[in-house]
């Protein structure tokens, strides 16, 4: 059982291939979807639309219909044309002036339940449950998951030769993002990437953890789970960025801010800095609390050293602060507590605090890709939102039928 096939992967036609593909539509704001729905009729999003703002009076089997039907429209049109011939596909990334490098390929479900494509994160069984019934309606999926592997000097020099030959498309979305792709069908070019990957151990799940699990669902469902799979884009691990999520709470629990403190201080060593800046150089992360920063670090005879996630800012926030303090005990769902991805050293988080929209904020260090890959090891789970990750993937640059 190999972990990447080729596959026959459906794309935009030359005409409308620079405004098909699609940011993830829970990055736009309702202004920005609305304004792509109105302008740009061979957008992504028009197949997607009765999914994206779904009509009460619509069930979730009805907007599923709708969206195959739209699909389908598109590709009796000519808009979306599916390759004859199965194919890898290599893809270059250039976003805000970093280059991220991978194949785009089917991936194992086999080997997904065998534990050689780990995960880091839990999912919600209802999500799972709703993109199942979705594949299963649509037989489609756009949106390639994010596979790291250790680096490799093979596989490195056999996608720089395959990027010497002209692309098979060039989409420039902006000046700021340009995305090119080399469609490799080949029989020789195909059995090298098939062969360079069988010296592959393991692959991690970067994003897209739902995504995989409604995969491997469905296809228990249907019984295929041997050969059935996934769209994956994989790249290595030295070109993954993880960002942080920060964290703010409207409110501290009924507690003083003095009374906060002295809780917080009898576990950890909190210490007032005059900056953000100077909190990041200490150990520990940053919290921001009435017009101060501190910086808050365990003290050391609270530290586990034993595993692997208690080494994690936001493991030792949320079971020592959020938790016992705060009372936030369910993280995913209390609404007092508010994840940010906003990579700007915590000037928003300190402004929302300063004009009083929240009590409290903390700016945490991101997870490295080992500290990732030694709870995906472990067997381990993250919580929620522990990681920003890029690259960021556009759907409907490649498609996925089953």
């Amino acid at each position: 059982m190999t972990f990447i096939k080729p596959f026959c992967a459906v794309r935009p036609n030359k005409r409308i291939s620079n405004n098909f593909s699609s940011q993830s539509f829970e990055l736009y704001n309702p202004e920005g979807i609305e304004n792509i729905l109105k302008t740009n009729p061979h957008s992504f999003l028009q197949i997607i639309k009765d999914n994206i703002n779904p009509r009460k009076e619509l069930s979730n089997s009805k907007r599923f219909e709708n969206v195959k039907k739209n699909y389908d429209q598109f590709k009796s049109s000519g808009l979306l044309i599916k390759d004859q011939k199965p194919g890898f596909y290599i893809q270059e990334l250039n976003l805000n002036g970093k280059t991220y490098n991978g194949i785009i390929a089917e991936a194992s479900i086999g080997k997904y339940k065998l534990g050689q494509i780990k995960k880091h994160e839990n999912t919600l069984k209802s999500r799972v449950l709703v993109f199942k019934k979705y594949l299963k309606e649509t037989r489609f999926n756009a949106d390639a998951v994010l596979l790291i592997y250790r680096d490799q000097k093979a596989i490195s020099d056999l996608i720089k030769a395959i990027q010497k030959q002209a692309p098979t498309s060039v989409i420039s979305i902006s000046k700021n993002e340009v995305q090119k792709l080399w469609y490799v069908a080949e029989d020789s070019q195909i059995n090298k990437i098939t062969k360079v990957f069988e010296s592959v151990q393991n692959l991690y799940i970067a994003d897209g953890h739902h995504r995989t699990a409604s995969s491997m669902l469905l296809s228990d469902e249907e019984n295929k789970a041997q050969k059935a799979g996934f769209m994956a884009f994989l790249i290595p691990e030295s070109e993954l960025l993880v960002q942080e999520y920060n964290r703010m709470v409207t409110n501290l629990n009924g507690l003083s801010e003095k009374i906060f403190l002295n809780r917080l201080k009898l576990k950890f060593n909190v210490v007032p800095c005059k900056s953000y800046d100077l909190c990041q150089k200490n150990s520990g992360f940053c919290m921001y609390l009435r017009g101060q920063f501190y910086s808050v670090s365990l003290q050391e005879n609270f530290i586990n050293r034993a595993s692997p996630l208690q080494a994690l800012d936001v493991s030792i926030l949320q079971e020592e602060i959020l938790k016992p303090i705060l009372g936030i005990k369910n993280t995913r769902t209390d609404k007092r507590l508010h994840y940010v991805s906003k990579n700007d050293n915590m000037r928003w988080i300190k402004n929302e605090i300063d004009r009083q929209n929240y009590a409290v904020g903390f700016g945490l260090k991101p997870v490295t890709v080992n500290q990732l890959k030694a709870i995906a090891d472990t067997k381990m789970t993250m919580p929620p939102k522990s990681t920003y990750i890029y690259p960021k993937l556009r759907s409907g640059l490649t498609i996925y039928e089953f």
